[in-house]
């Protein structure tokens, strides 16, 4: 794959500045920030471009979540975001190619339903199977700047549109980030490591990071039949021995990446939880964490909107669907 160039220049263009910002309302609840934007939209849009000339990322807003996990949140403000979101469309049009098939996370047409498309695919592969399940431990917040940086000039040449993704890759490294984070006893955030969990440029860097992990898999360990989703890796194989083998070859190729597995990597036989589903004996059911948690906001909307109600049911069927092997 040769090298893309002339992408920076692609960041000044007025109209793609518009209509980046156009998708992003969207899917802005915050309607007032909208009108407030919109108020002097021609001023704005022209704030941005000047902007990228010397760029700088505006205060993070901080704030925690702890469902489904603990997670540090790091929200830009709209101009940053329009950036951002500039920023990883074109980083998606020239990661994709390198990308294999079976890297299922946040890309057009893969996602959860594709994946268990093809975990069915390869399931129905075997008489009997055994699935190596590696999940690493806090991967957004162990990313190494450096190597990510390394690996991304490997595919882009253009030095303006490499240093632009260089500071939004470094924008972790403010010491305000620090002190909140001591504030609320995290202790897992290293100067120069960690993407921002809350920007779309961490989705697409998020799934390049371990693009030659992917490829080692395929073509160095000959696994055909193998699934990635962010930082969930599956391996399907007839052979346990040999999965134990990949295993310690993982272990070893993560380490080069500053990354380790956590504890719930496991092998089994003719079994899986992946993707929210439970893969079993040829069958799929939705996990009992996730139903319950669905049956919940369910019957707290159908109490106080229904209207709303109506509409996520409606959601959720394709969700239950799924359920049919």
């Amino acid at each position: 794959m040769k090298r893309k160039g002339n992408l920076y220049n692609r960041l000044l263009d007025i109209d793609y500045i518009l209509n980046t910002y156009k998708i992003i309302k969207k899917n802005t609840k915050n309607k007032l920030k909208l009108e407030k934007f919109e108020e002097n939209l021609s001023i704005n849009i022209i704030d941005i471009k000047n902007k990228l000339s010397n760029y700088k990322i505006d205060k993070y807003n901080l704030f925690m979540i702890y469902k489904p996990k603990e997670r540090l949140i790091l929200s830009l403000n709209l101009k940053d975001k329009i950036i951002n979101h500039m920023v990883a469309y074109l980083l998606f049009n020239v990661l994709e190619s390198s990308l294999i098939d079976s890297n299922v996370a946040v890309r057009i047409n893969k996602g959860t339903s594709y994946g268990i498309k093809l975990v069915k695919k390869y399931i129905n592969c075997y008489n009997d199977y055994y699935v190596l399940k590696c999940d690493i431990k806090k991967y957004f917040y162990s990313i190494n700047h450096d190597i990510l940086k390394k690996l991304l000039k490997e595919k882009i040449k253009d030095q303006l549109f490499l240093d632009l993704i260089d500071k939004i890759i470094d924008s972790t490294n403010e010491e305000y980030i620090f002190e909140y984070a001591k504030k609320h006893n995290i202790n897992y955030l290293k100067n120069g490591y960690g993407l921002s969990i809350g920007n779309m440029t961490s989705q697409i860097l998020g799934i390049f990071y371990l693009n030659d992990l992917d490829h080692y898999i395929k073509e160095n360990l000959k696994i055909k039949h193998y699934i990635r989703y962010m930082d969930d890796l599956v391996l399907f194989h007839n052979d346990k021995k040999y999965l134990k083998y990949c295993l310690n070859k993982i272990i070893l190729f993560l380490n080069k990446y500053d990354l380790e597995l956590n504890n719930k990597t496991i092998i089994t036989k003719n079994n899986l939880c992946f993707l929210g589903y439970r893969f079993y004996n040829k069958k799929i059911k939705i996990l009992s964490k996730n139903r319950r948690k669905i049956y919940k906001k369910l019957r707290i909307l159908k109490q106080y909107n229904l209207d709303k109600y109506i509409k996520v049911l409606n959601s959720y069927y394709g969700y239950f669907k799924i359920q049919k092997y």
